[in-house]
């Protein structure tokens, strides 16, 4: 038993020192970096990838992905009826000539629907 104890502690640690131990004094930032060093992979070189200075992560492919998860997408369009009716609704399409125009057109194209 004594000899895995051992194994264990040459094992490179996989959670950062002031993640294991509570009562620590070091910012979130370099708790975060110091977690990305243990899955740095020399291969990657940072000469073949440019690295903005803010990044979090000695990687640059880490650190796409980080700012990659706090992109939010499909929340541009919130459907209001009374902004679709005011835009493209039948009285808005009568009250301008370019809106009579598209009118007459759908009308002799045979639309059943001329609007909203």
């Amino acid at each position: 038993m004594p000899r895995f104890l051992q194994l264990l502690a040459r094992l490179p640690r996989l959670i950062p020192a002031a993640v294991a131990s509570r009562s620590s004094s070091r910012t979130v930032q370099t708790c975060i970096s110091s977690t990305f060093k243990t899955f740095y992979s020399p291969l990657l070189s940072s000469r073949s990838l440019p690295r903005p200075a803010f990044s979090l992560s000695p990687s640059p492919v880490l650190g796409a992905l980080i700012q990659a998860r706090s992109i939010q997408k499909g929340v541009e369009y919130q459907p209001s009826q009374r902004k679709r009716k005011r835009k493209h609704g039948f009285l808005a399409r009568k009250r301008s000539a370019g809106g009579r125009r598209t009118l007459a057109r759908r009308l002799a194209k045979g639309r059943r629907y001329l609007s909203h």
